[in-house]
């Protein structure tokens, strides 16, 4: 394959019209329809010196050097296409569309928001119809193909929420120049808002969302503060334009304090007006009866009776209406499915291959910090990712859970930080991340905010179990959850529920392992809830519960560390190794020298067998340091004698 183009790059993105129709009406017919079709576009391409780097189905992605070798390659297809003898099939109509940006180069591909763009253009158009965007315009409006002219379009929202785009329509005498309007938000039944920043990743998530919404009437995004369900239910809302005959309609209920007038949200969003005589509620409903649209409830945590009682209402009246409600928990309401989304794909900076050339290319397929370094280029124009700064903005995404929110505000610091000194900070995180914008809601505008809103939803012993639930490193189970938490105020037979509500309210994430589940915090979560923690002045309470209990743990697994179960064992021991090292921190800060050496001697086999031979010396080194003058002999001796092997 030649060298792809670089730099400015003009793409050609083209698909069949009515493709799905075509192979089901002509399954017979259509496979040498679609060889001919491919064979004459990559002619046209080739022939003007362009460069096919995908191809998807029907579909073609070429890149050109020059905006008007990629107008002459289209109109040579366009003919090309119009003069072909299809026969069974009937015409195929191709729409196309032209856009010229920058793009990164990766493994003969391109990636970037260039993309994104011209596959918005190209999906706004009709078969037969090619449309040109400014940029493209630019370039060739001064060496057009003989016989072509472009027509003005107007301007016009795409699909990407963004900036709208100003649009241009290739005429020539031997093609079809009159269409139907074009498929844009312009004429398209919605209030979705425009956004300011581009949409990042999550390609895979808005697959699994659009798959799941044809089989239920509810589906509920559920996930943290921050996590991006608005933006991504807002993504998901574009997409589906093309399946709801009328319309997507968004309701924003952050704002919103009363639950009565959540009704009036959603009649206000619809620009349904109040009937007298009965209730708004009733007036949605009769509006809603007949209409085939998706309705998206952003933001139901906090009105979760009165969102539940609308959705049920709703739906029991209005059969061709879709809900898509995101919250941090469920409405809990009989036929509602319920999808968490996940946090952006993040790389772990301890495991970066730091000798290799395209490390920043590798940063750059993961989610994360492709966000950050997009944010950070609104920021400051000149920030460049380069290998010496990389290893530190994947520390900064593995640090901060991938949650979308937070990476925004980290990138924000940006005019004032290096990428380093920001990931060196990230201790005292909820200072640093203060940065949000200004007409976000109060919550967005700072990281504790985030967090501060989740908290103050909970009820008292929800409080007091996620606070409790701060002692534990790297996961735990119900039984350590129900020997940390429980004390007067908590009974052990409580934490279940306790535990279960937070999983529900998106604060506790719950993990399948085997037969077993295994329960985490996010870390900025954790943070949170352990200075929630000393705010309460329970540290030391819930620290030595946290080390009397993986004591014990520790003492039982290490009688099976030799013998037919060693290996269940070292897998015990591996999934409790971060409780266990915490636990080892606690006793030496209380200076508890007793408990210290029989955790470190209970781990002693452990850390042989794993080879863990630096960590083990150092764990003796310190007790031995601090406790020999302090502790029984025979005990100094075991401790001596473990640090020698």
């Amino acid at each position: 394959m030649a060298e792809l183009p670089s730099g400015t790059i003009t793409f050609l993105f083209t698909d069949i019209e009515g493709s799905s129709a075509l192979w089901e009406q002509y399954p017979e017919a259509m496979p040498l329809a679609l060889a001919r079709h491919d064979a004459l576009l990559r002619e046209a391409i080739d022939r003007h010196q362009g460069h096919v780097f995908k191809t998807v189905g029907d579909a073609f992605c070429a890149a050109f050097a020059n905006a008007p070798d990629a107008l002459h390659a289209a109109l040579t297809a366009q003919l090309a296409l119009l003069e072909e003898e299809w026969g069974e099939t009937g015409p195929i109509r191709v729409r196309m569309g032209l856009h010229t940006g920058e793009a990164e180069e990766r493994s003969d591909d391109y990636f970037g928001p260039t993309l994104n763009r011209v596959a918005r253009l190209q999906s706004i158009g009709h078969g037969q119809q090619t449309l040109l965007s400014e940029a493209t315009y630019a370039l060739v409006c001064e060496s057009f193909p003989s016989q072509v002219t472009l027509q003005d379009m107007a301007s016009h929202r795409l699909k990407d929420l963004l900036a709208p785009e100003h649009v241009w329509q290739m005429l020539h005498p031997a093609l079809p120049g009159t269409f139907p309007r074009l498929k844009s938000l312009e004429y398209l039944p919605t209030n979705l808002p425009r956004q300011t920043t581009s949409f990042i990743g999550r390609a895979r998530d808005i697959q699994t969302v659009q798959r799941l919404l044809p089989s239920t009437s509810l589906l509920t995004v559920l996930g943290s503060g921050g996590s991006g369900k608005t933006r991504l239910a807002l993504q998901i809302g574009v997409e589906s334009l093309d399946d709801y005959k009328d319309g997507v309609w968004f309701v924003e209920l952050a704002a919103l304090s009363d639950p009565q007038f959540v009704p009036h949200a959603v009649a206000a969003a619809l620009g349904v007006r109040e009937a007298p005589g009965i209730s708004l509620l009733q007036t949605v409903c009769e509006y809603l009866r007949d209409r085939r649209l998706l309705l998206i409830l952003d933001n139901c945590e906090h009105l979760l009776g009165a969102c539940a009682v609308l959705a049920d209402t709703l739906l029991k009246s209005c059969p061709q209406l879709t809900l898509l409600a995101t919250s941090r928990e469920r409405l809990g309401i009989a036929g509602e499915r319920s999808w968490s989304v996940p946090s952006l794909l993040t790389p772990d900076s301890r495991n970066l291959p730091l000798g290799e050339k395209d490390l920043t290319l590798l940063l750059m397929e993961y989610d994360a910090p492709r966000l950050f370094v997009e944010r950070a280029l609104l920021q400051r124009e000149d920030f460049v990712l380069t290998r010496s700064n990389a290893p530190a903005l994947a520390s900064i995404c593995r640090q901060l859970d991938g949650i979308p929110l937070a990476i925004e505000l980290a990138a924000a610091r940006i005019r004032s930080l290096s990428v380093e000194e920001i990931d060196s900070r990230l201790d005292n995180r909820f200072r640093l991340l203060t940065g949000g914008s200004r007409t976000a809601q109060p919550r967005q505008q700072t990281l504790r905010a985030l967090i501060d809103w989740s908290y103050d939803l909970l009820n008292a012993q929800e409080k007091t179990l996620l606070c409790r639930l701060s002692v534990f490193a790297g996961g735990w189970t119900l039984e350590a959850a129900e020997a940390v938490s429980a004390d007067d105020e908590i009974e052990d037979w409580e934490v279940l529920d306790l535990l279960t509500s937070l999983v529900d309210k998106s604060l506790v994430v719950a993990e399948q392992c085997d037969a077993s589940t295994r329960y985490r915090l996010l870390e900025t979560v954790r943070r949170y809830a352990k200075d929630r923690l000393e705010e309460r002045h329970e540290v030391d309470a819930v620290c030595d519960r946290h080390q009397a209990f993986f004591l014990g743990i520790a003492g039982r697994i290490s009688l099976n560390m030799r013998g037919p179960e060693r290996a269940a064992a070292m897998r015990s021991m591996l999934e409790e190794q971060e409780n266990l090292r915490s636990a080892l921190e606690w006793t030496l800060k209380a200076q508890n020298m007793e408990n210290s050496a029989v955790l470190a001697l209970a781990m002693d086999e452990f850390w042989q067998q794993s080879g863990s031979y630096q960590e083990g010396t150092q764990w003796l080194g310190r007790i031995i340091a601090d406790g020999e003058k302090r502790l029984a002999h025979d005990i100094v001796v075991r401790l001596l004698s473990a640090a020698g092997s």
